[in-house]
């Protein structure tokens, strides 16, 4: 049996992160970041489990890019892409063209209790540490919520409940309202920040298992920008301009190949909650989830997220990224959201396209 656009780790393949960074050389190496370049390091607090949420930022521009990498434990690769982006641009690289124009911050893991699993060779997870013990009412899963919490769903407490009655509907209880604490004290800590230094623009980096496309191709990339109908124009335009930037920066480069990622509209998840708040807001969702991959990928899967990193902050830099047309970003085809055929001999691919399309795609 062929496996198309590989690899995958063989089924016989030992679960294996070591080429990941762990949680203690990550610490190790931003405070080594701050000692020896201009990267500014900065500890936001702790994780339920007690390790630190590690931030940095660079640069000295008035418009300012937010990263964040990881919030879910096991989608690693846009962290080990942005320790480099650190190094670089801390070090200048001659980048003053972009250090002079952008601050750019990292939330470099935003959910280090999620990865530490990884750092023992088992397998990450994707929720935070909150203890089985530790319950939570809320207004989108309902009452007692208990044990490990997704951050990605916790962005709405930048927000009151008016706001969000309004910008959700049905989907916000509002007899349940707001809880006193936040579930994921890293998002409360990337919110916190986010206000502090009034980002223009979030980037929130993510990976997904393998899908394919339309054409049967595999995916690398996809992209997403705020769809809650209550997000600003302006929002949305410039989140959209980014999208464009993205598709520009991986397609058809290390064999890259994007799309747009089906995802919802409530203003609980990261990518439509700051576009409601006003503020440019981009989802990456890469290839390259722990549990699926591994180590297998990895090199490639770092290059794409490094060949985004460089398009946004060049274009941004120079003034070219608020010239695109936002338009762009909605002729990008929506991903096929079927696993990719991993068995599946070449020889049959023409027939399978041509069933696919029938099955899935008439809508398109």
């Amino acid at each position: 049996m062929v496996t198309p656009n590989g690899p995958f780790p063989p089924e016989t393949a030992e679960e294996n992160y070591e080429a990941f960074t762990s949680n203690e050389t990550l610490y190790d190496r931003l405070h080594q970041l701050e000692n020896r370049t201009n990267v500014e390091y900065e500890e936001l607090g702790e994780t339920w489990q007690g390790r630190p949420i590690p931030y940095a930022k660079v640069g000295s521009g008035d418009f300012h890019i937010f990263h964040t990498n990881q919030q879910h434990g096991d989608e690693q690769p846009a962290t080990e892409a942005a320790l480099r982006v650190l190094r670089d641009l801390g070090n200048g690289q001659g980048r003053s063209d972009i250090l002079d124009e952008l601050t750019i911050h990292f939330l470099v893991r935003h959910n280090p209790d999620g990865w530490a699993p990884a750092d023992d060779n088992e397998t990450p997870t994707r929720s935070n540490g909150r203890p089985d013990d530790i319950c939570h009412d809320g207004p989108y899963f309902g009452r007692n919520q208990c044990g490990p919490s997704d951050p990605n769903r916790q962005h709405y407490f930048q927000f009151n409940e008016e706001t969000l009655a309004e910008v959700d509907g049905d989907a916000f209880d509002e007899e349940i309202g707001i809880p006193d604490e936040n579930p994921s004290p890293e998002t409360q800590a990337m919110i916190d920040k986010v206000e502090e230094v009034d980002a223009d623009l979030i980037v929130d980096w993510h990976t997904q298992f393998t899908y394919h496309d339309q054409n049967c191709d595999m995916v690398n990339v996809s992209l997403a920008w705020p769809f809650n109908p209550h997000a600003p124009d302006d929002a949305v335009n410039l989140s959209k301009q980014v999208a464009g930037a993205f598709w520009d920066g991986v397609q058809g480069r290390a064999n890259g190949n994007a799309s747009i990622f089906p995802g919802g509209t409530t203003a609980n998840i990261c990518r439509n909650a700051y576009g409601v708040a006003g503020r440019g807001s981009v989802l990456v969702e890469q290839r390259g989830q722990a549990p699926e991959l591994n180590n297998a990928s990895n090199g490639r899967i770092i290059r794409h997220s490094l060949n985004m990193y460089e398009r946004l902050h060049e274009e941004a830099a120079s003034g070219d990224l608020t010239e695109r047309d936002p338009d762009y970003a909605d002729g990008l085809w929506d991903v096929g959201r079927d696993w990719f055929w991993r068995d599946l001999p070449s020889a049959d691919l023409d027939e399978e396209v041509e069933e696919y399309w029938e099955e899935h795609l008439n809508s398109h």
